[in-house]
């Protein structure tokens, strides 16, 4: 049985008999009182399910489904309606979530479990297949030229040739040096300026150790070595240093 046919019945026998959604169904017939989740009919021979003003799925007589959030796919309440929907009227196996594919959180919509990039508009016909054009997953990768520029400074500023000196010498006094000069200073430029040097060993010190409790008093470990130190160091100052680009990556 088609969406289209299941809509069709569940809209003539649990529809509001009166009020302001009188014509309308509840889209969970368990929750009559949840009006701004209904079941509609179209003025184009469709029917709807709409949440507030949105026609979230849309059902045409062919069989063929149309799924639009006006762009809130984002947002956990549409996902959690929309696959609430899905459940209550498709027969399919369709369902909407969120998934880090590529290196990158992105909308995705699973059909018969199989993972296509999800947008508003994508239209599935009576067996389930996707009949709009696919689009492509998209991916994040590596700013390669911003992290070139970023080695080349920490060279050029001396970090990088003083760095091993200033892990070897770094202490836990160090972590609670007054770092007023770093507000409103990112990371990068911070390591990159000779002049902000006076800063280093303290940004060293709070990557290289962490403050253990042990009641009444409170002790600092070495949380690991110069090369993990610099690691940790590093990926804070290329956590913005991203490209989000379009994969060749249609299904998964």
């Amino acid at each position: 049985m088609s969406m289209y046919t299941t809509l069709m019945m569940h809209l003539q026998r649990h529809m509001y008999k009166k009020g302001k959604n009188k014509g309308d169904a509840p889209a969970n017939k368990h929750q009559r009182g949840m009006n701004h989740f209904r079941v509609v009919k179209g003025n184009d021979d469709t029917y709807r399910v709409r949440m507030w003003s949105t026609d979230i799925l849309t059902a045409y007589p062919n069989g063929d489904v149309k799924v639009d959030t006006r762009g809130y796919h984002t947002h956990n309440t549409t996902i959690i309606r929309l696959n609430e929907a899905f459940g209550f009227f498709e027969g399919v196996g369709v369902g909407m979530g969120k998934r880090s594919i590529l290196s990158y959180s992105q909308p995705v919509l699973r059909v018969n479990g199989k993972l296509y990039s999800y947008y508003d508009g994508i239209t599935l016909n009576a067996q389930g297949e996707i009949i709009t054009p696919l689009q492509a997953f998209e991916q994040k990768r590596t700013d390669r030229v911003a992290t070139k520029e970023l080695a080349s400074d920490l060279q050029e500023s001396g970090f990088a040739d003083a760095f091993k000196l200033l892990y070897a010498v770094a202490t836990p006094d160090d972590m609670e040096k007054d770092n007023y000069g770093m507000f409103g200073v990112r990371l990068p430029d911070a390591l990159s300026d000779n002049n902000r040097a006076d800063t280093w060993k303290m940004i060293i010190a709070r990557s290289k150790f962490q403050r253990e409790y042990a009641y009444p008093q409170y002790t600092y470990v070495e949380k690991s070595n110069a090369k993990a130190c610099w690691a940790t160091i590093m990926a804070a100052c290329k956590k913005n240093m991203y490209i989000v680009s379009r994969s060749e990556t249609f299904v998964l």
